[in-house]
């Protein structure tokens, strides 16, 4: 497990974050900026010397009331916006610097197979200064990860990069940060990279963590204030059924229950063979609620729904409804004037129409 009760009084900010989270797999800390991601991020890794209070990873006690380990003591890899690479350093000599550093390492990574999984092998012998914001944060990931760390941090990776280098590095985290044995914190402000890449989520605001949990529950709860935000989301797993639609790919979520997305001809093609586990992203807003079945529709995703649960306050007009697919959780964001209008209530039978669910 990964148990954090982290207290720091800053001059105009003010971090009080209580958390605990399984000690494996990727841990998504999601909030909007300023909310304090990277502050918690720098006091977990002993970075902050005026935190106040406890950490504990995987029954390693980081930081007590009475003690704290050195951040060399704490074996943390990180990984940030800006990599922070010697630019007098060759590629191959900086993925070096953190492995000629340690004594004894129990588990050290294959040099050569890290190289060809982070797709560097022709970069090795070029300096920092030529390589484009992908190939350094692939580069930066590599030197973190032959470090031997405990615990990966990654404080919003991709938010610098443009467009194409983002997805060709979110494509490889996603396939490797399961891969490795290690527990990763992964700031972001990314809808798609909590959808993409983390089995856990810790919501942050104002300092405070505000919920916690695994990614779906948290992301299904109506207490949160990102369920009542216009960004509220869903998350549903599952895995590619039939690509036979033109455009189209069906993506089977539950037993009956596919789920058509829209699908370049490329990724048709290439990316997203037949039973290959995926996730879709479904913004609440993009969800609409009938008391009958649509006929003859656009919307190509219409299914049979209960009503879990609907929220009891009004945010700017709308109200939050959790419906139940199958055994999923999914968020409707409608009206309060169509609530009303329609006598929606918990425990009832109804159509859910999604307007746009996106692979992600």
């Amino acid at each position: 497990m990964i148990e954090v009760e982290l207290h720091l009084q800053g001059s105009e900010f003010q971090l009080n974050a209580e958390f605990s989270v399984p000690g494996h797999g990727v841990t998504a800390v999601f909030g909007p900026s300023g909310c304090g991601k990277t502050t918690l991020l720098r006091a977990i890794a002993g970075l902050e010397p005026d935190a106040m209070g406890s950490a504990r990873v995987n029954g390693k006690k980081w930081q007590t009331p009475h003690e704290r380990l050195p951040v060399e003591a704490r074996r943390v890899g990180l990984v940030f916006q800006h990599p922070s690479l010697f630019q007098h350093l060759t590629v191959e000599e900086n993925l070096f610097y953190g492995a000629k550093r340690l004594e004894n390492a129990s588990k050290p990574f294959d040099l050569t197979e890290l190289i060809l999984i982070l797709g560097i092998e022709k970069l090795l012998k070029r300096h920092p200064g030529s390589l484009s914001g992908g190939e350094l944060q692939r580069v930066a990931l590599g030197r973190a990860l032959l470090a031997e760390p405990k615990l990966l941090l990654m404080d919003e990776p991709l938010s610098m990069l443009d467009q194409a280098s983002r997805g060709i590095l979110i494509q490889l985290l996603e396939r490797f940060l399961q891969q490795i044995d290690i527990p990763v914190l992964y700031v972001t402000h990314s809808s798609e990279e909590v959808a993409r890449l983390a089995d856990n989520l810790v919501l942050l605001s104002g300092g405070r963590v505000t919920a916690c949990g695994p990614t779906t529950t948290v992301l299904a709860s109506l207490n949160s204030e990102l369920s009542r935000s216009e960004n509220a989301f869903s998350v549903l797993q599952g895995r590619i059924s039939s690509k036979e639609l033109p455009g189209l790919l069906c993506v089977e979520c539950s037993d009956g229950i596919d789920l058509k997305v829209p699908a370049s001809e490329t990724m048709v093609a290439n990316h997203y063979n037949l039973g290959r586990a995926v996730r879709l992203r479904i913004r609440a807003r993009d969800v609409s609620i009938c008391l009958e079945r649509p006929q003859q529709s656009s919307i190509l995703n219409i299914l049979p729904a209960v009503i879990v649960e609907i929220s009891t306050s009004s945010d700017s007009g709308s109200r939050v409804i959790k419906l139940d697919i199958a055994g999923m959780h999914i968020l409707s964001k409608i009206s309060d004037y169509s609530v009303q209008q329609l006598g929606f209530h918990t425990g009832q039978a109804v159509f859910a129409q999604i307007k746009s669910a996106s692979l992600v």
